[in-house]
């Protein structure tokens, strides 16, 4: 299977995308690999690509004031990754993103986008309402360390993303669940 074909599946769950609008949309991508722990985005620069995930894992961090990474969010197969501050506004990135895994992206140009909206009006409709659908699906994610305590977090974090569990390295999971990667360990063993 190639690697638009991911794609492709993907968009065919929007009903308003003929199939030829859909070939002219993965026609603008461009295959990347990333390898395992390669930086994608830094803090202090521009990065003007969307990024489609076909295979493998990102995470999008911060660095504290104490410079400590503060993991963020897990990007996943079937989920698309934008640094709008870069991407949309020209701004500068306020985040880090890099490849947790080894990973097969598509991705598409900010020029490539706005040609790509001259062929496919819809795809500007859908880059927008994707953005939104990204940022209320990483709130969520998240809502659940706003109660309970550490192991109430982990198990959460087990049950609803268990695929995480087997590929995140712990330091990772740890930092997106605040906790230190040696609480963790001992919430670990006394749930297993």
């Amino acid at each position: 299977m190639e690697s638009t074909d991911f794609l492709a599946k993907y968009l065919e769950k929007d009903p308003t995308l003929s199939q030829r609008e859909i070939g002219v949309i993965c026609q603008h991508f461009c295959e990347e690999h990333l390898k395992r722990e390669e930086a994608v985005v830094k803090e202090g620069t521009q990065y003007k690509k969307l990024l489609f995930v076909v295979e493998g894992i990102l995470r999008v961090f911060i660095i504290d004031s104490n410079g400590e990474e503060v993991v963020k969010n897990f990007i996943e197969p079937n989920g698309f990754f934008a640094e709008f501050e870069s991407f949309d506004r020209n701004g500068i990135s306020r985040i880090n993103v890099s490849a947790v895994t080894d990973c097969l992206v598509l991705s598409i140009t900010k020029t490539a986008c706005e040609h790509l909206i001259q062929l496919v009006p819809q795809w500007g409709f859908m880059m927008k309402t994707g953005g939104l659908e990204a940022m209320s699906a990483m709130l969520r994610k998240k809502e659940f360390l706003l109660l309970g305590d550490s192991t109430d977090h982990y198990r959460h974090f087990l049950e609803n993303y268990p695929h995480l569990v087997q590929q995140v390295p712990l330091k990772y999971i740890a930092s997106f669940l605040r906790i230190t990667q040696s609480s963790l360990s001992r919430i670990r063993r006394q749930i297993e």
